[in-house]
């Protein structure tokens, strides 16, 4: 069963494909939360310009900050409202440090790749994506996810295709924990958090 913890649409046709592709649970960065086909569970995104909404944490299922800085940073992996540090853009000056990462592992964060704005940088997103992920695996207890980043049927990969990507790249063997175990483990731990068992 694979998990993409970025979808923002709540199309049919698109949540069809994805249940016929093999994911069994998205987290919706939009509102409205009526799926039937798939669990689905609601993603506050938090950025610079939108920082404020930090405070309507307890209305969502999982809380991710897309960091500007890594002094940001600094304060924002340490924040029990905060589960994910997500990556959407070629820029490494938002990338968590080593010892920022270190920190992320040891307070239960998650180091989301969001890959299609990534990948559409072309040869310069293909390498930055190999070099965070080496760089990001050698951190004991970090986990990294893979998300797709999908708001329309043209955004989506087959979730194999994106393995084997991630393979080629990286010599990663992406499947269990990249793709279905860590975010199935982030958002089972975010629930439980705030109170809810699975």
């Amino acid at each position: 069963m694979f998990v993409e913890l970025h979808l923002s649409s709540t199309d049919r046709k698109l949540i069809r494909l994805l249940k016929a592709l093999g994911y069994g649970i998205a987290a919706l960065v939009v509102g409205g939360n009526d799926v039937e086909e798939i669990p689905t569970f609601r993603k506050l995104v938090i950025t610079q310009r939108s920082a404020w909404k930090i405070r309507m944490y307890r209305s969502f299922d999982l809380v991710s900050v897309i960091p500007w800085s890594r002094f940001v940073l600094n304060k924002l992996i340490s924040d029990d409202r905060v589960d994910v540090i997500t990556i959407n853009e070629v820029n490494r000056s938002i990338l968590p440090s080593k010892d920022q990462a270190r920190v992320m592992a040891r307070e239960g964060k998650a180091l989301e790749l969001v890959i299609n704005p990534i990948v559409n940088d072309g040869e310069s997103g293909l390498a930055f994506l190999r070099d965070v992920i080496n760089e990001y695996s050698t951190i004991d207890g970090l986990r990294i996810i893979v998300s797709q980043g999908i708001g329309r049927v043209s955004d989506v990969r087959n979730p194999r295709d994106v393995m084997k990507l991630i393979e080629v790249l990286t010599n990663v063997n992406a499947k269990p924990p990249l793709i279905s175990d860590n975010p199935y483990e982030v958002i089972a731990d975010a629930l439980y958090r705030r109170g809810i068992c699975l």
